[in-house]
């Protein structure tokens, strides 16, 4: 199973739409309402993380087109972000979107 499915698995089984806030924007919530609505009539699919990964990697190898989208609105909500160090340091923060103030002691 490729990480995508996990992932996206992962957020449609722990309900993270429900507050996917600013940085995420609606992609994340369009994505597990497309999701929840191809499974409408298969709740069980759905009721934790394994078994929605399993229902999402049979519904790609199904439907290609499904799973091209799905894959668009994750890196869509995800952003594609890749923190990367090398060297030394007493303090690295990797980061992506910060809203605010930032204060490190």
């Amino acid at each position: 199973m490729d990480p995508i499915t996990l992932a996206i698995a992962g957020a449609v089984a722990t309900g993270m739409a429900a507050g996917a806030g600013e940085s995420a924007g609606t992609a994340l919530a369009t994505l597990v309402g497309r999701i929840r609505e191809r499974f409408s009539g298969r709740p069980a699919a759905l009721e934790t993380e394994e078994s929605t990964a399993a229902a999402l990697d049979a519904e790609f190898t199904a439907d290609p087109e499904f799973r091209s989208a799905c894959a668009d609105l994750w890196r869509e909500a995800s952003g594609d972000v890749t923190n990367t160090f090398t060297g030394q340091a007493r303090t690295v923060i990797q980061a992506r979107d910060i809203h605010g103030g930032l204060t490190i002691n």
